[in-house]
């Protein structure tokens, strides 16, 4: 009787052990993984920012201002010769209605031929952000030329920078 109380004992623990091993099986499910890449943004200059022909003063500098909407306010210590003063102006391209940020410099210098300088600053855009509006949109950008007093002749160029990004 001992015998099959050991044996019956031995065949329950074995019964149990079994039992729970089946029970702690691991469980498993399948997802899914994927991404959506969208186009790069993509900007381009299609106008430069032009403060026209300006004549200086002999006793004080000023300012001459061309507005994002492509307006001139010349200083009245200054002279504005020209009428042909432009913003400058840029295309982006991207994914279709996305929406970009915009941020522009902080200030430039533009020289001569002769390394004279002149300061361009307080750069203003038609807009801080745009929206992607068939995968197209286009802003421009204003500035102020600061003339010092006798500013040396020639022609003055320089580069500023504008970035765009997704938001």
């Amino acid at each position: 009787m001992r015998n099959f109380i050991s044996t019956l004992a031995l065949g329950t623990v074995l019964a149990l052990a079994g039992a729970t091993a089946a029970n702690a099986a691991p469980v498993t499910a399948e997802a899914g993984a994927g991404a959506k890449i969208i186009a790069p943004l993509e900007i381009k200059n299609t106008s430069s920012l032009y403060f026209g022909t300006v004549a200086p003063s002999l006793t004080q500098g000023d300012k001459v201002v061309v507005t994002p909407a492509g307006d001139k306010k010349c200083g009245a210590a200054l002279t504005c010769l020209t009428a042909d003063h432009t913003a400058a102006a840029f295309d982006v391209a991207g994914e279709a209605d996305a929406v970009y940020t915009i941020s522009l410099p902080g200030g430039i210098e533009i020289t001569n031929e002769k390394g004279d300088a002149m300061k361009v600053f307080d750069f203003t855009g038609s807009k801080d952000n745009g929206r992607l509006v068939k995968g197209a949109d286009s802003f421009t950008v204003g500035g102020t030329l600061d003339v010092g007093v006798r500013q040396a002749a020639g022609k003055y160029t320089g580069r500023f920078v504008v970035a765009v990004e997704y938001q």
